[in-house]
């Protein structure tokens, strides 16, 4: 029976209709999976997707073009003549660790009018034999204004005999020395100098430049890499590219090294940025921060040192007195005339002051007292000066509280060190370590080879025979080291006076003397130096008036 037509179509469009209805529905279907892959695809997926692309990291894309943008300057060629003996140099003859972008150029031709003179008995004759015509000398000893020789020997020499009087009469000089560039004056008189504007007297120092106007020094050849260590905090570094604008370095935080740009201006370095991932300039931020009392701890030790060195803090030794046999004899004659108000101390039939000019306290040291006073004088520590109530002033650090019975011996402490390891710590060289300074050429190589193993504010000792035919010990506090190689080339030590000088400075009077123990202040001691000074409690001077 057939059916009629209306039916028919009327059953066909429900079939259609529903037919439809699932087609649309399907493809609904297949869009709402489709959406999660578009999101997931997407740059702010997370990581562990598997199908996902990670996040970009536009700070370290827009360094990587600054980096490309310097790399493609005209390149520098650096000074490597001179990082080659970078350490034996910086060993023997003292200065700032410069690093150069280019070396400085002898003078030629008519400027220089002869071969340059080598070795200190030559430059001595030329400085004679040209003394009154100075540009001449200038243009002859000089290398485009700058102490500069890649040689050891012949660096050694120049700073040993150069002095600004020979080399200048005007009434002022410029000096560029790190970032700085300081205006001198000539002070005439017997002993003509130039002077700084605090009135001391100026030194020329290896890697120094000088020149008769601020003008003549502009484009400089050396950038001042420590000072950018001490603001940025880095261990190490070592220079990838040179550029006039600035250099490509790879910069030690915490034992990881970091690429990164470094800008110039003039001889100052800044970091510009790292070509590191986010974690990792997140931990070098982090490390930096950690390490930041410890810098200003080494600061305010640097700033002890300074003090001494401006006050001439005398050596312990009675005057007239060749040999060390009665070393240590006049501080004990000191302090009772310090705490009894008295201007003047006797030994010996001998007078001696006990304040200097200014009224400051000039307590006689031996070279550990030099050591423990700079600690102590960092952390707030020292006698109170002349015009008020007179006695010693105890700030966040004293080694008489810490238990210290002997603190004028070397060898006593080395042996207080090993005992307090809470304070220090201690290591003896071994006997293949035990290298005479008369090897120098072994001796600075141990140094360089093993710097890791030196920080500034370290205490070493050296042990050896010296021209009475008598063993000596001697202690050196490590001021600094150099930011390229780690050597530890900054030496603060009390012979005569307080001084900052060079291993060729202290050891060569006596090359048989060889390193004998290594001290390193632990955190108790050295932060105890970056303390407020509401840390600092005063002694009552009559407590300590005792014999």
């Amino acid at each position: 029976m057939r059916r009629p037509a209306r039916a028919f179509f009327g059953e066909e469009r429900m079939r259609f209709t529903v037919l439809v209805g699932l087609l649309a529905l399907t493809a609904a279907g297949c869009r709402a999976r489709a959406n999660p892959v578009v999101t997931t695809a997407a740059p702010t997926a997370s990581v562990g997707s598997s199908n996902s692309m990670p996040a970009r990291d536009l700070e370290r894309e827009a360094c990587q073009a600054r980096i490309a943008s310097l790399e493609a300057e005209p390149t520098l060629s650096g000074a490597p003549a001179f990082d080659r003996t970078r350490a034996e140099v910086l060993g023997r003859a003292r200065g700032e660790p410069m690093l150069f972008v280019r070396e400085p150029a002898r003078a030629t031709g008519a400027d220089a009018g002869s071969a340059p003179p080598r070795g200190a008995g030559a430059i001595r004759a030329a400085l004679k034999l040209r003394a009154k015509d100075r540009a001449a000398l200038r243009a002859l000893l000089l290398r485009e204004g700058y102490v500069y020789a890649s040689d050891p020997a012949e660096a050694l020499a120049l700073v040993g005999a150069l002095e600004l009087t020979a080399l200048f009469d005007e009434p002022t000089i410029h000096l560029a020395r790190g970032a700085d560039v300081l205006t001198l004056a000539r002070k005439d008189g017997r002993f003509p100098s130039y002077r700084y504007a605090d009135g001391r007297t100026a030194e020329l120092l290896f890697g120094d430049r000088v020149a008769t106007t601020r003008e003549a020094l502009s484009a400089p050849l050396h950038r001042d890499l420590r000072g950018l260590q001490r603001r940025a905090g880095f261990e190490r570094a070592r220079i990838l590219a040179y550029r006039e604008k600035g250099l490509v370095a790879e910069l030690r935080f915490d034992g990881a090294w970091v690429k990164g740009l470094l800008v110039a201006r003039g001889a100052e370095l800044d970091v510009g940025c790292f070509d590191a991932d986010e974690p990792t300039r997140r931990r070098v931020a982090a490390f930096v921060t950690k390490d930041a009392p410890r810098r200003n701890a080494l600061k305010k030790l640097r700033e002890a040192v300074d003090a001494q060195v401006l006050e001439a803090v005398p050596f312990d030794r009675p005057r007239d007195e060749k040999t060390a046999e009665r070393d240590g004899e006049l501080r004990p004659s000191w302090r009772f005339a310090y705490l009894h108000g008295g201007a003047f101390f006797s030994h010996d039939e001998q007078s001696y002051p006990v304040f200097d000019a200014q009224g400051r306290p000039l307590p006689p040291q031996m070279c550990v007292d030099f050591v423990l006073d700079s600690f102590e004088r960092g952390a707030g520590t020292w006698f109170r000066p002349r015009g008020s109530d007179l006695g010693r002033t105890v700030g966040s650090l004293d080694f008489d509280a810490l238990g210290i019975k002997n603190r004028r011996s070397v060898l006593a402490f080395e042996k207080f060190a090993e005992e307090h390891s809470d304070l220090f710590e201690h290591a003896r060289m071994k006997p293949e370590e035990r290298i005479p300074f008369g090897e120098r050429s072994r001796f600075f190589s141990f140094l360089l080879e093993h710097a890791d193993r030196f920080r500034p504010g370290d205490i070493v000792a050296i042990q050896g025979r010296k021209a009475d035919g008598l063993i000596h010990q001697h202690a050196i506090l490590i001021e600094d080291t150099d930011p390229l190689t780690g050597f530890p080339e900054a030496l603060a030590d009390q012979m005569k006076r307080p001084r900052r000088r060079t291993w060729e400075g202290i050891m060569a009077e006596a090359p048989l003397r060889s390193l004998l123990f290594h001290v390193r202040p632990k955190d108790r001691v050295l932060l105890a130096l970056g303390e407020e000074a509401g840390a600092v409690r005063e002694t009552v001077a009559s407590s300590e008036r005792s014999p």
